[in-house]
């Protein structure tokens, strides 16, 4: 009786602690919007009876983590959101990019707001004379906007000014897996200005503004600058601790400008300090001439790393170009590493017939220790041409200059349009879009001779599309391994990543 005793007791003891590890999670707490008559701020806010407004619906919910579902329709206005949450609270579309937001203005004005998620909306500018801004995030008062997460958004078309600025004091700002073109003349895609903590993660920027009924005016800015202008009227000096990383950048239309450019305005200070581009796919598959594919303009600690360039680009330097404005101080530690330069037509650098072909542009005098090391080039065959600032043949002991077998034909690529029903391709989502570029112009195979190049020093510990890179990494944004020669050595360090 006694040994029957034990082992009931040994099993119910058992039975406890399974149960200790099982995660019971309270009810969701959720509600719901839609557009009058269905939706009225006077009901509760559930699925029958949804509230009539956004901004109505973040300033009632509870504190406790809450979705706010927004029903299937198109929405105008502005939602403006100041609300300091405890706790993450989702703004969702109910399906994704069938929700539409659009306004003559500001679609999203978030001040000093703190723990809000906005998820899955078509948003746009209605044009041709709206006020500035598509959405933009900043502090209120002495308040920073901080935690502020936008996800899986179509974010389109301003007419006046950025299609999205984070500037005068936010901080802990995530903006992934969105799709992004058509800023407004002479403008950004993001103005990243005057901010600290800051990731821009696997989103496709791009431009084409005939699809959208514009006139392509060829006075566009960068998709990126990073960069700080307001001269400490927030406290804060220059943009930091800024990661842009496993985005797509494709189909320049704008001016003599940069896919992303840090540092800007020539202020007497380093505009950006601690900024890390890797994993990033630029496509020079339009015939418009950009400046360079890369910019600094008075910065300091500057990491260009397994990024990929690949295509035509016409340019005044098909690389990078790094000097320095106005007041700016000497640029400081500014590193590329492990990248991919790759231009099969044989023209890298050439801007149109203006000028010489140029590998890079700028003054090496004004920037303090500038590196370029472990990259590979590729001119079609041809000699890759000296820089004014880096000369690849002489600058990096450890280059590789071959081919690195990505693809060349860039005339039929696909856009990724939404139209309303799918992307363009057929493609049902951002991330599915995404992936079909990566493997479509980014993929190097497993003989290509960037495949297991890279310095594993430099190198993230994973590619564009969050595949862990071997201890032996490839060079360039893809990792070309085969991946059955390496997952079980990785997968420990893989459970460590918890960066968002």
């Amino acid at each position: 009786m006694k040994a029957l005793y034990g082992i009931g007791l040994t099993l119910f003891l058992l039975l406890i602690s399974s149960l200790s590890l099982i995660r019971f999670s309270p009810l969701a707490c959720e509600y719901w919007v839609a557009r009058p008559p269905e939706g009225n701020n006077q009901h509760p806010g559930n699925f029958d009876q949804p509230w009539a407004t956004i901004e109505f619906a973040v300033n009632q919910v509870p504190d406790n983590s809450c979705t706010i579902w927004v029903k299937e329709e198109v929405y105008a206005g502005e939602t403006e959101i100041e609300r300091r949450f405890q706790t993450p609270t989702t703004i969702k579309a109910q399906h994704p990019y069938r929700v539409v937001l659009h306004h003559n203005g500001s679609v999203f004005k978030i001040d000093g707001a703190r723990n809000v998620v906005i998820d899955g909306f078509e948003i746009y500018q209605t044009g041709p004379n709206p006020t500035p801004l598509l959405i933009q995030i900043s502090r209120s008062g002495e308040v920073w906007a901080e935690h502020i997460v936008l996800r899986n958004n179509i974010i389109h078309d301003a007419y006046n000014n950025d299609l999205l600025k984070i500037h005068d004091g936010s901080r802990f700002i995530t903006v992934t897996g969105n799709l992004f073109y058509n800023q407004g003349p002479t403008e950004q895609h993001m103005d990243v200005n005057s901010v600290t903590d800051v990731i821009i993660q696997d989103n496709i920027f791009f431009n084409d503004f005939a699809g959208s009924g514009r006139v392509e005016t060829g006075d566009t800015k960068h998709f990126i600058v990073i960069k700080d202008s307001n001269e400490g009227s927030d406290g804060n000096y220059g943009s930091k601790r800024i990661t842009v990383r496993r985005n797509i950048f494709l189909n320049w239309e704008g001016g003599k400008e940069n896919f992303i450019k840090v540092g800007n305005d020539g202020k007497p200070y380093h505009e950006a300090v601690e900024v890390r581009i890797e994993n990033n796919l630029m496509i020079g598959n339009s015939p418009n001439l950009i400046s360079t594919s890369f910019g600094i303009s008075g910065a300091k600690d500057v990491t260009f790393v397994n990024n990929t360039v690949v295509g035509d680009l016409p340019s005044s330097g098909y690389a990078m170009r790094v000097d320095i404005k106005d007041a700016n101080p000497l640029n400081e530690n500014i590193f590329f590493y492990n990248n991919i330069w790759s231009d099969h037509t044989g023209t890298m650098g050439s801007d149109l017939g203006e000028d010489d072909d140029d590998f890079s542009k700028g003054d090496p005098a004004q920037t303090l220790n500038l590196e370029l090391d472990h990259n590979l080039y590729w001119n079609g065959g041809d000699i890759i041409p000296p820089g004014e600032l880096l000369n690849p043949l002489v600058d990096d002991d450890n280059r590789r200059v071959n081919d690195p077998l990505l693809e060349s034909n860039h005339n039929n690529l696909v856009l990724p349009r939404w139209n309303g029903a799918s992307f363009l391709s057929g493609s049902a989502s951002i991330r599915a879009e995404f992936i079909r570029l990566v493997n479509r112009y980014g993929r190097i195979p497993v003989n290509s001779p960037a495949t297991g190049q890279g310095n594993p020093a430099y190198a993230p510990r994973e590619d564009i599309l969050s595949r862990p890179r071997p201890p032996q990494p490839s060079l360039g944004a893809y990792e070309g391994t085969d991946p059955s020669s390496y997952m079980f050595f990785s997968f420990i360090p893989v459970l460590g990543n918890t960066l968002p």
